[in-house]
């Protein structure tokens, strides 16, 4: 195979990767003055997704909860004991009544769209200086739109009443709600662990 053919494939690869859903931690933070956090198996952590429309609160609450309890926990989505509007202190009392250790918050900062083109061998493209073609619009196929997502992850130790851990992270074009918050929960874990917070 020649090198302008291997350029082409691994282009293509680079490319074909770039298009799947991955969630990074482009920033993460550790309160300074929190201890590693005391959750214990079968205790109960609140997963809240704030969010105006009810339905994708809910639907994103389920998948966090689950998240949440496939780690030895009780994920209790929080819209089971604050159905309405979620505020800070409905969120602080609905925890003390069920008796929740923790809380794992998701939410979206902002939400936009990514248009990028293929660089591949496209007809757009012609080696000449001059050539008739090499100043024609590009193809439509050759040009892709991402959605990109920005996602806030804070995680409280209620019994320690402190805001433990928290990290920003960046995901483009999630496909679904579910896949996309259990990976961000693989992440928060590996970070969690990475700098000592869990066992």
């Amino acid at each position: 195979m020649n090198k302008t053919r291997l350029a082409v494939l691994a282009t293509a690869c680079t490319l074909a990767l770039g298009a799947c859903a991955t969630a990074q931690f482009n920033t993460t933070w550790v309160n300074p003055e929190a201890q590693a956090l005391s959750f214990k198996t079968g205790d109960k952590v609140l997963a809240m997704v704030p969010n105006k429309n009810e339905g994708m609160r809910r639907i994103a609450e389920d998948s966090l909860a689950r998240a949440i309890s496939a780690r030895g926990l009780q994920g209790v989505p929080s819209y089971t004991v604050v159905p309405d509007e979620l505020t800070k202190d409905k969120a602080r009392a609905g925890a003390e009544k069920v008796g929740a250790a923790g809380a794992v918050v998701m939410r979206v900062l902002a939400k936009g769209n990514v248009t990028s083109s293929n660089l591949s061998q496209s007809s757009s493209y012609t080696a000449t200086w001059n050539g008739s073609t090499g100043w024609s619009s590009p193809n439509p196929s050759d040009m892709r739109s991402d959605t990109v997502l920005v996602v806030e992850t804070l995680v409280y130790d209620l019994r320690q009443d402190k805001l433990v851990w928290a990290g920003t992270s960046q995901t483009t074009s999630p496909s679904k709600v579910d896949s996309l918050i259990k990976e961000l929960a693989d992440q928060t874990a590996r970070q969690l662990r990475k700098q000592g917070l869990v066992k």
